[in-house]
């Protein structure tokens, strides 16, 4: 298990997070009739909600559990920009390195939900790498300012801010701070000299060709990855087998502490925050996983692009004591 301390020493740390920086949209209706048109169903929608998505999700959860946040990343000159950056000012987040790109529109992903049950998601985005002028501003900051963080996480959704280069510098940053990568498979002939990454099943096999279903396979995988990509340690997310640490020398596998799974979108941000955050506090790896770990179970829970505080933690972490 963990130091229940930890979680009080989440306040007031550090985190730059750079990656792609999404806008959410949620339209919300209900369906009472087929479409004449074609055989699809009609939705009549009756609300329309904005989260922030993606790297903004991590920044969202980070924020949540106290944490100080400095995004890095861009956006397009539009108005699912202009949303995305008045989101993240309700956060009390600065946004000055977020870096306007005007031949590209911001990620946005719109999805259609009635009665609890999503039935359309709609992406507006470009996967291009981001042009060499924006890239140069991106690196130079992180370069420049990773020693004033205690923490750097890097959140690669594929849509071209995470670049070859960034992975020239991440072994000198990751001797000045901690650096976590949550991995996009398109990328991995890029990734090395990280302290770690979060892999899910998927992108697991596609990095090293094991699908980590069962705890030998997920032991075997994440020693793979860190030869692969020179890594400190490794954190293969697993869904409801929980996720697994692996370190040079030792193995941890940690179950599911999920009650119940209302909707996945979204964990893989959480395990990312919570994981870097609580290392950031002080945890060991293995007390790391376990604190992402319960996170996790809490998010996958909640409807949507979702975070978690300190006081659902706190509870969860009382709930998973009693049972022990």
């Amino acid at each position: 298990m963990f130091r229940e301390s930890l979680i009080n020493g989440f306040r007031g740390k550090r985190i730059l997070v750079v990656g792609d920086f999404m806008l959410d949209e949620y339209v919300f209706g209900r369906v009472e009739r087929i479409s004449p048109e074609a055989p699809v169903p009609v939705v009549e929608a009756s609300d329309v909600t904005f989260q922030p998505g993606g790297a903004a999700n991590v920044v969202a959860n980070l924020v949540s559990l106290g944490a100080e946040v400095l995004p890095v990343g861009v956006v397009g000159d539009d108005p699912a920009g202009e949303k995305l950056i008045h989101k993240l000012k309700e956060l009390g987040v600065a946004v000055d390195y977020l870096f306007c790109d005007s031949s590209r529109p911001t990620t946005r992903k719109t999805r259609i939900v009635a009665a609890s049950q999503q039935l359309l998601r709609v992406d507006w985005e470009s996967r291009d790498f981001i042009p060499d002028s924006v890239e140069k501003k991106v690196l130079g900051f992180l370069s420049d300012n990773a020693s004033s963080f205690d923490a750097v996480i890097i959140s690669d959704y594929g849509k071209g801010v995470v670049t070859e280069k960034l992975f020239s510098i991440t072994g000198r940053l990751k001797e000045i701070t901690p650096v976590f990568l949550d991995p996009k498979e398109r990328n991995f002939p890029i990734y090395r000299n990280l302290t770690a990454m979060t892999p899910n099943v998927k992108e697991t096999f596609h990095a090293v060709g094991i699908k980590p279903l069962k705890d030998k396979e997920a032991e075997e995988a994440g020693k793979r990855l860190i030869e692969k990509f020179n890594l400190d340690y490794a954190v293969v997310t697993r869904s409801e087998r929980g996720l697994s640490v692996v370190t040079p020398k030792e193995t941890r596998h940690v179950p599911t502490r999920a009650k119940q799974v209302y909707d996945v979108t979204g964990a893989g941000d959480t395990v990312i925050s919570v994981f870097a955050l609580s290392v950031a506090a002080g945890a060991d790896p293995f007390e790391a996983g376990e604190i992402a770990n319960i996170a996790a179970g809490i998010v996958v829970g909640k409807l949507g692009t979702a975070t978690v505080t300190v006081e659902e933690l706190r509870e969860a972490v009382k709930d998973v004591m009693q049972d022990m």
